[in-house]
């Protein structure tokens, strides 16, 4: 009997933790916690702009430089987190007729859409908290981003180049970090901003090969339709603007050898990755996707070597 009674009583526990994480499963994809690689992608040019910045900075104190790249991290995750949430609310449609999105929690209603303006009111909120530890010029900048991130899914309604939006979004983030320690924005800063944008239409535009002939059929806009008769040769050519740029950066910046040397690599792999990418292979498309993390690892080694 009392065997009976502890089998019932597990059994009960099993189900009431799969009831209370199916719907914590969900928002953690709703926010697309599981696929950290768009965090990286968002994290690693604030670490650029924080090492850019600080090369400028003769004295400062390691702990409080730490703190604000711990800070520039969290706020990595939660707007990334955020971004998504808004795209999601807007492309629920979309989402649902596309193979790679339909079983989004937004999508195959997995979760309201009212539960998912609430999960964006917390994420939004602890934006706000992250950004009001900074100066008063870091602040209206984070707010200028928080525009970028609420129009940048409605770019592909109306333009081919919603990469480029995605770009002026995802970097803006080197910005708000010579902000945040200059209080200033200087042009080799606004250079190696613009080279990061190029950096973004290259590797997005290889992601959005993953959705092409859904997105034809749906009316969606995207580079990866713009440049689909050629891409190798339209990617092969902005990634030699993006050398040609964070060389420009490095020339007015006065930076070391290590600088050129380790952007050459990155040059010559993300080269690689192009050139080798099966653009008709969603899953290498994705993999040539996330490979980018390496790039941006060596742009930001050679940030430091300079």
């Amino acid at each position: 009997m009392k065997e009976a009674a502890d089998a019932k009583n597990k059994d009960q526990k099993i189900k009431l933790k799969n009831l209370l994480q199916m719907p914590l499963l969900n928002y953690i994809r709703l926010s697309r916690l599981n696929q950290p690689t768009g965090i990286w992608l968002l994290f690693l040019p604030c670490l650029f702009g924080v090492f850019f910045a600080l090369k400028k900075l003769p004295n400062f104190d390691a702990l409080a430089i730490a703190g604000i790249i711990l800070l520039f991290f969290i706020g990595s995750v939660v707007m990334r987190s955020a971004g998504c949430v808004i795209n999601d609310l807007i492309d629920q449609k979309f989402d649902a007729k596309v193979e790679r999105t339909k079983h989004r929690p937004l999508a195959s209603k997995k979760i309201s859409r009212r539960g998912a303006f609430v999960a964006l009111g917390i994420l939004l909120t602890l934006g706000l908290l992250i950004l009001l530890q900074f100066n008063e010029q870091t602040i209206f900048g984070g707010l200028a981003a928080l525009a970028l991130v609420v129009t940048y899914p409605l770019m592909k309604r109306i333009t081919h180049y919603p990469q480029v939006f995605l770009g002026l979004t995802f970097n803006f983030g080197i910005l708000i970090a010579s902000l945040a320690l200059l209080e200033n924005i200087a042009l080799s800063t606004v250079l190696l901003y613009f080279a990061c944008i190029i950096w973004t239409v290259i590797y997005d535009t290889i992601y959005a090969y993953q959705d092409i002939s859904d997105d034809l059929k749906i009316g969606v806009k995207s580079t990866a339709i713009k440049f689909r008769e050629n891409p190798r040769k339209i990617l092969t050519g902005l990634n030699f603007a993006l050398f040609l740029t964070l060389t420009c950066v490095g020339w007015r910046e006065h930076f070391e050898s290590g600088f050129f040397l380790a952007i050459l690599v990155a040059d010559l792999l993300l080269n690689h990755k192009i050139k080798s990418c099966d653009f008709s292979d969603s899953q290498n498309c994705l993999k040539v996707f996330k490979a980018n993390i390496w790039v941006g690892i060596l742009i930001l080694i050679a940030i430091i070597l300079g």
